[in-house]
């Protein structure tokens, strides 16, 4: 073997980080030896190593280079059981994991390590050349970085002397020295193969020497590794795979029980590859899938595998095999693979079933045009599944709801149907007949899992936008408990029926809860490195930031979900994002709200009804952040009258008190003020809710009003509201001010700023109000009329009004524990705000927040 010398102080370094528990990463130009540093500091550290190899043939399949990490009777397709399987398999040891040439992981493996890590249960040592990028979900967990500097002159000495039997002249050593400039691959190749060049060159040189049987042997790996040494050997026999493991070409390895072949160096594959010609490689890729399917496809990734082989390999002998993968594809969240073997195996078995498959990916994808006229002719036998694709294709593609539902009546007994058909309704804005449809899946004890997570999913939202919460949770509940045994086979089923109760959070009037449950999706989705499902819970978790009023924070994360949706728009969410981030930038005053909003209405369609009221409020704070107030407060009443018309009461009432925060007062609903303080049967606290914002637009109204203005801002705040809080409070210290109550004026000024201030400073609780979550909003500098009239002045400093505020209810020295602060400076804080306020303790501070 090659020996290793020269690199003490790298290797100290890398096991100085991961003695530390610290992600280390190490770079350099290709042949500098990082893989072999990697392993030896792998191989050296206490506890049990594996060894992760990346390659861009292993790329194309989720989960491949990390499944040797995984149990083999984990259930591929369901990430978060990955995950949990993977988390008992690590926390029985003290694992440390080499992983070589990082960034051409795939997303789902580079998520796995990263859970790992994250996780405390494995040490991680990545290997990437200089200027490559991490996967985004490794990147931010490096906390050491090892450059790999040439190798010093002894060392390359070392090398030559090793290598040569016969003492190497000094005109000669100093040509290799100059030729190989301290790479040791280089250096290798030079001694071996006597052909100076680039490195490029060199390799090309060592693999033109191979014979048939050994070249055959590197191309398998290439194009299949890492490959299992069993299958391997079956195609060329285990002389050819020792002849190139002598050489350096290749390297057979342990990974767990299993022994696995992967190229010596990354550089031996891109060279091969790129040399390939077309007729070899299939041939190549055609003798891999023969052998692979000739075993039993018992393996993760093995039927996946099977399928793409078949295909690069341009011979299907199994087409069943290649839907099966396809359907995996997509299960994996792996749109781009799941539409290639779909049209491959349509191409040499077509019929209904082909066709039907290929139409269900463009529904994903968003070719609305594409899938319809794949499904021409209907399948013999069960038409269900079918009938379900070719009525959402007619709804995406026409917005056609009414041809879209007839299509389903055709098979409108079948659970699948009528599930479906609550999803459409909902999407189209009827609510109501919605939650009916989907009650009724529910309620069938035989209605098949997916049937019942779609209508899980349809009831939950539904409901809430009814404003009807306790249903929302009863339905969320239900369809929960029934797909619970099923994700292995539908690993979207849960995330569907989450999202419904995320909605039903968010147009029932809790923001903070919705934002929660979206924030957590977000990152089981980034855990488990499917990018669609990343892009989803980007768009609820803007949604909900929005609504609270973190206008920051929202941009950030439907940003991040536009550039999923510009590339796959299932339900036509494009125009909704846009019209979301348009709020947001007018919110933080930003010019490019009018230009989103126009790139969101290019994008409008007879669908999704649903978010129509929503799409105009937001539409209202982009026309006032252009200063146009008439043309705000026009579509601030298309977003009342839009909500108003389709029963959804707190979106209705969310509009009304828009209207007051642009100004306009008017007096509610008929009847608005008998709901106040209670919840009718079957309605929760909708109702409640709404006449809240009605009391707290009527106070807006009234100058003598601050206290009520500063009871509604509490309930809002609890609520997650925060921006609306805000606003109160600030509007409340100016009324109190001109009625020249100082004190009442500072407390409530102190409760606004604290809320502002949070967002900046990341500071926990504000006012004891539970409002940690807006750090990093924008909130202070939210562009709004209550934001912006008159700015308050007060006597208190900013520590003094957050010492102030938690004085009510919390000890000095609990004060100071949470703050970080020593006793004696809560104490002199809050004595210099007692002084200021003129009040005597902390009684009468109670009674002025009361």
């Amino acid at each position: 073997m090659w020996p290793f010398h020269g690199r003490d102080a790298e290797v100290a370094s890398v096991g100085r980080a991961l003695g530390q528990r610290v992600t280390v990463l190490i770079t350099g130009p290709p042949g500098q030896g990082k893989s072999r540093l990697a392993w030896e500091c792998v191989s050296g550290v206490d506890g049990a190593a594996y060894w992760v190899t990346a390659t861009r043939a292993a790329a194309a399949i989720p989960l491949a280079a990390v499944l040797p990490l995984i149990p083999p009777d984990a259930v591929l397709a369901d990430r978060t059981h990955v995950l949990r399987a993977a988390e008992q398999r690590f926390r029985r040891e003290s694992a440390v994991i080499g992983v070589d040439d990082a960034p051409l992981l795939d997303e789902a493996s580079a998520a796995l390590l990263a859970h790992l890590s994250r996780a405390g249960l494995a040490r991680l040592a990545l290997t990437a050349r200089s200027g490559e990028t991490l996967p985004d979900a490794l990147a931010p967990l490096i906390g050491e970085v090892v450059e790999l500097p040439p190798l010093p002159e002894d060392a390359v000495d070392h090398l030559i002397d090793h290598a040569s039997a016969a003492r190497v002249p000094v005109k000669t050593r100093r040509r290799l020295h100059r030729l190989a400039g301290g790479n040791p691959l280089a250096l290798r190749e030079l001694l071996h193969g006597a052909r100076p060049g680039g490195l490029a060159d060199l390799v090309t040189a060592r693999l033109a020497g191979l014979r048939e049987a050994g070249r055959s042997t590197i191309e398998f790996v290439a194009c299949g590794e890492p490959l299992a040494f069993g299958l391997l050997e079956r195609l060329v026999g285990i002389d050819a795979i020792s002849d190139a493991e002598d050489s350096g070409l290749i390297i057979v390895e342990r990974s767990g029980s299993r022994r696995v072949v992967r190229l010596g160096h990354p550089l031996y594959g891109e060279v091969l590859r790129a040399g390939q010609t077309v007729t070899r490689a299939t041939r190549t890729y055609r003798r891999l899938a023969g052998a692979l399917l000739a075993t039993p496809l018992r393996r993760h990734g093995d039927a996946l595998l099977a399928a793409l082989w078949q295909v690069e390999g341009a011979h299907i002998t199994q087409p069943p095999l290649v839907r099966t993968g396809a359907r995996l594809a997509i299960g994996h969240a792996d749109l781009q693979l799941a539409e290639r073997l779909a049209r491959a195996v349509r191409d040499v078995d077509p019929g209904a079933e082909a066709d039907r498959l290929l139409a269900e990916i463009a529904v994903y994808r968003g070719r609305l045009d594409e899938a319809k006229t794949l499904l021409v002719n209907p399948p013999e036998g069960d038409r269900t599944e079918w009938t379900v694709t070719r009525a959402e294709a007619m709804y995406w593609g026409d917005g056609d709801l009414t041809q879209a539902l007839h299509t389903l009546d055709s098979v409108g007994g079948e659970p699948l149907a009528r599930g479906s058909r609550s999803w459409l309704l909902f999407f189209d804005g009827r609510c109501g007949e919605a939650a009916y449809w989907a009650a009724g899946v529910l309620g069938d004890p035989a209605a098949e899992p997916k049937a019942t997570a779609w209508a899980g999913a349809a009831a939950a939202a539904a409901n809430g936008f009814l404003g009807r919460l306790p249903a929302a949770r009863q339905a969320y509940a239900t369809a929960a408990r029934r797909i619970t045994d099923h994700t292995g086979r539908l690993p979207w089923a849960q995330v569907e029926i989450d999202t419904g109760l995320c909605l039903a959070y968010l147009a029932s009037g809790r923001p903070r809860a919705a934002e929660k449950l979206a924030l957590a999706g977000y990152r089981t989705a980034l855990d488990g490195g499917a990018a669609m499902m990343v892009c989803g819970w980007a768009l609820y978790a803007g949604l909900a930031a929005l609504a609270r009023g973190h206008h920051e924070k929202a941009e950030r994360l439907l940003a991040e979900a536009q550039a999923g949706f510009d590339v796959d728009d299932t339900f036509r969410l494009s125009r909704t994002i846009r019209a979301a981030r348009a709020a947001a930038a007018a919110l933080a005053g930003r010019a490019a709200a009018a230009d989103l909003m126009a790139a969101a209405d290019e994008r409008a369609h007879p669908s999704d009804q649903v978010f129509e009221p929503w799409i105009e409020g937001w539409r209202a704070w982009a026309e006032y952040a252009a200063g146009n107030l008439a043309a705000a407060v026009e579509a601030t009443r298309r977003s009342h009258d839009l909500a108003d018309k389709a029963g959804m009461p707190i979106v209705a009432a969310l509009a009304r008190y828009d209207l007051a925060r642009l100004g306009v007062h008017a007096p509610p609903p008929a009847g608005r003020g008998s709901l106040v303080g209670r919840s009718p049967a079957g309605v929760g606290d909708g109702r409640g809710f709404a006449g809240l914002l009605d009391r707290a637009a009527a106070a807006l109204a009234d100058p003598d009003a601050a206290d009520c203005l500063e009871q509604a801002a509490r309930s809002l705040a609890r609520r997650g509201y925060d921006l609306h809080a805000a606003e109160l409070w600030r509007t409340a210290a100016r009324r109190h001010r001109r009625r020249q109550r100082w004190a009442e004026s500072d407390l409530a000024q102190a409760a606004g700023s604290s809320l502002a201030e949070a967002a900046g400073s990341g500071l926990a609780e504000a006012a004891g109000s539970g409002l940690a979550e807006a750090a990093g909003s924008g909130l202070a500098e939210a562009k709004t009329p209550l934001m912006r009239a008159g700015e308050n002045t007060s006597l208190l400093t900013f520590r003094e009004r957050q010492v102030l505020l938690l004085a009510a209810e919390h000890t000095s020295v609990a004060i100071a524990a949470q703050l970080g602060l020593a006793v004696p400076t809560v104490n002199n804080n809050l004595a210099r705000a007692y002084q200021k306020l003129g009040i005597r303790g902390r009684a009468d501070l109670r009674r002025l927040l009361r």
